[in-house]
């Protein structure tokens, strides 16, 4: 009778902290809505989209404490940017200019359309289809930036998620995915454009969606998650068709190599899968393959004009100086970053790598394009930061030094022995490598590599061996 009355007792406390906490909710939006109403729908579109997280989640037994605790905290640091960057106006690269403001409008438009019952997307100049998703989001909630702004913060979510996934199928343990799913959760580059209108928040989550079921399928392939790879790669291609690219020939070589199907399967298999994924390129207007833009893509000219012309950002007359009136701190300054307020402010989207490309010269060519393979690895370096405002990266660039060292030793723990992580490495070196051809404009480059980046972190528990975090068995 007593073990009754205790067992009462405890669910009674808990039915009451949990009413409390409803009761404080309510408050708390209530006080919120007089200040700012599309902020209190933001809040109830994602606390809706996370509540559906977690009832899938458990559904299909993952009811682990380090990863609801892995996602509650995801969620409250690129809640906490989204709010900083949108009403402090925080731009320290675009100088408030940038395709969120475009995507923004267009979103707006078709939620517009919605309204009046119109499906059509006639006249709108749409290159892909995140403005529309955007836009059926509006429809249902409010017509505002704030909403889509917070709708990705659900998606980094989703990333640090599919992350602490990778981490564990590629053998890591809860700890080592825990750690790594935190510091991606406050990766820079992440925070950052993660929490501007950008297609990029979309497309991480995709892309290691698309790297999760690759190692999947490798370990135990089965025809239904094939099915969802498909469609999560040909999303990929759709939205950034080069990443896509990146992701589907990492793919096709890895799954030969170290699929663990009998020869006859594999051979069986593997014509099938290579003959249908042909086709997702084409889905998208690129041609079997992607023969279209591959052609393109790959002519000198063109290469030429990317690497020297497209992404140099234009300038404006006003010239950034230090903000500082000591002399000594100015010669320290402009000693560790010789450029620095020397050029004007530019309207574009940050530094350039200033390479030429000289691809007539295979020698020279090949010399250029292995400095800017470093510099996509390791930059901005000091020398090439040419604003105050930009020395924001450096909390991004110091960080990552230290974490290259772990990832070096985790690749090659992976080509010697944990070859399950080879998909990792090589979607990394492919996405990287095709940054460091065509992009000179660090602002793109921090926004585009984001995926190969986190990649290339879940490598790191290979070679942490010891990992002590308390709360997590």
């Amino acid at each position: 009778m007593v073990e009754f009355n205790s067992k009462n007792n405890m669910i009674f406390l808990k039915s009451k902290k949990f009413l409390v906490s409803i009761i404080l909710f309510i408050i708390t939006i209530t006080v919120i809505a007089f200040f700012d109403k599309t902020l209190v729908v933001g809040i109830i579109f994602i606390g809706f989209l996370t509540l559906i997280t977690f009832l899938v989640l458990f559904k299909i037994g993952m009811k682990s404490k380090a990863l609801v605790l892995l996602l509650l905290i995801g969620l409250l640091i690129h809640f906490g940017a989204v709010l900083f960057i949108h009403y402090a106006h925080f731009q320290p690269f675009s100088g408030g200019l940038g395709d969120y403001m475009e995507y923004d409008y267009q979103a707006q438009e078709i939620a517009q359309r919605v309204h009046q019952g119109n499906f059509s997307l006639e006249g709108l100049d749409i290159g892909h289809y995140y403005p529309v998703i955007i836009g059926y989001i509006y429809a249902f909630t409010l017509p505002e930036m704030l909403i889509g702004q917070l709708f990705a913060v659900w998606l980094a979510a989703i990333s640090v998620l599919l992350v602490y996934l990778i981490v564990l199928e590629i053998g890591g343990s809860k700890k080592q995915a825990f750690l790594i799913g935190l510091i991606v959760a406050i990766y820079p580059s992440y925070l950052f454009w993660g929490s501007l209108l950008l297609k990029d928040t979309l497309v991480v989550p995709l892309v290691l969606g698309g790297l999760l079921l690759t190692l999947k399928l490798i370990k135990n392939f089965l025809w239904r998650n094939f099915v969802i790879f498909y469609i999560v790669l040909g999303a990929v291609i759709h939205f950034r068709f080069y990443v896509g690219y990146a992701v589907l020939f990492t793919f096709i070589p890895c799954w030969l190599l170290l699929s663990k199907l009998n020869l006859k399967k594999k051979f069986i298999y593997g014509v099938i899968m290579i003959f249908l994924l042909g086709f997702l390129p084409q889905f998208s207007g690129y041609g079997y393959y992607g023969f279209k833009p591959v052609k393109q893509f790959l002519n000198p000219k063109t290469i030429t004009h990317y690497r020297e012309v497209a992404y140099v950002p234009l300038s404006s007359s006003v010239t950034e100086e230090i903000p500082t009136s000591k002399p000594f701190f100015q010669k320290l300054i402009r000693k560790v970053f010789p450029n620095l307020g020397k050029t004007s402010g530019e309207l574009g989207t940050g530094s350039t790598i200033e390479l030429k490309t000289e691809i007539d010269n295979p020698f020279n060519f090949l010399i250029n394009y292995s400095k800017s393979f470093i510099y996509i690895l390791l930059g901005p370096l000091p020398w090439q930061i040419q604003q105050y405002r930009h020395l924001f990266m450096l909390f991004e660039t110091i960080p990552w030094y230290f974490l290259l060292f772990f990832v070096i030793k985790g690749a090659f723990i992976t080509l010697k022995r944990k070859r399950v992580a080879l998909p990792l490495l090589v979607f990394s070196i492919i996405s990287l490598g095709a940054l460091a051809l065509y992009m000179n404009n660090f602002g793109l480059i921090t926004r585009i590599r984001m995926p190969g980046f986190i990649a290339l972190l879940c490598l790191i528990p290979l070679e942490l061996k010891y990992i002590k975090i308390p709360f997590i068995k």
